[in-house]
């Protein structure tokens, strides 16, 4: 073999790492993420979840450390999109634009296309005694929280929103209504008409927003 296939070869894996990392870790993503919404932390087996996706026990700790470090790079992996969403959404230029609707559609469309989610929330961080309670709160719960208020306190600048509402509590009830219908499906979904395929969330995301609005504009 030349020198510059030889070289060539190396170049196409980093040494220590298996080939198909990506693949495979994204594999162990998908599955943990089924596994945790479906079972919460403690019934998980992470010997189970690498058997699923092909991997071994090793492959986990070599890639997120231990159990737990495998469900905050899941809680990463399926809130992260949001995060990134608000966080351009408060980026975008100051140009007179409420930008508060354009972040709750996304929002509500990024939790229609994945529906393990909410339950992987309300299994382990709002039960009692929530195994990851405080990794949510400090990694997502925090960032999130601020950023919608800020884009409360910006409709309340642009004068879309009543000056006189606690921007915090405005917050609260606006993703509260923009959650509850993912969060609430397995009851109120037995009892109320409505749909969370992606192709119904925009419909949705109109109701809740024209609802919000028509209860706190200005």
């Amino acid at each position: 073999m030349s020198t510059k296939a030889t070289k060539k070869k190396r170049a196409a894996r980093t040494p220590g790492r298996p080939a198909g990392e990506t693949e495979i870790r994204d594999r162990l993503l998908e599955i943990a993420l089924r596994e945790f919404s479906s079972h919460g932390f403690r019934g998980v087996s992470v010997t189970a979840i690498a058997s699923e996706a092909g991997a071994t026990p090793a492959m986990i700790h070599y890639y997120f450390g231990n159990k737990q470090g495998l469900y905050e790079a899941v809680l990463q992996h399926a809130l992260g999109p949001i995060l990134a969403r608000l966080e351009a959404v408060r980026a975008a230029p100051p140009d007179g634009e409420d930008l508060l609707p354009r972040f709750i559609r996304g929002y509500m469309r990024l939790l229609a296309e994945n529906p393990a989610v909410p339950s992987l929330i309300v299994r382990d961080v709002l039960s009692p005694g929530g195994q990851m309670r405080e990794t949510f709160l400090k990694g997502f719960a925090s960032r999130g929280g601020s950023g919608v208020r800020s884009l409360v306190e910006r409709a309340q600048s642009l004068g879309r929103l009543r000056a006189d509402l606690d921007p915090d509590l405005a917050a609260l009830s606006l993703l509260s209504m923009a959650v509850f219908p993912f969060v609430g499906r397995p009851v109120a979904g037995q009892v109320l008409d409505y749909s969370l395929e992606p192709e119904c969330i925009d419909e949705l995301a109109e109701h809740t927003l024209n609802l919000f609005y028509n209860g706190a504009s200005a």
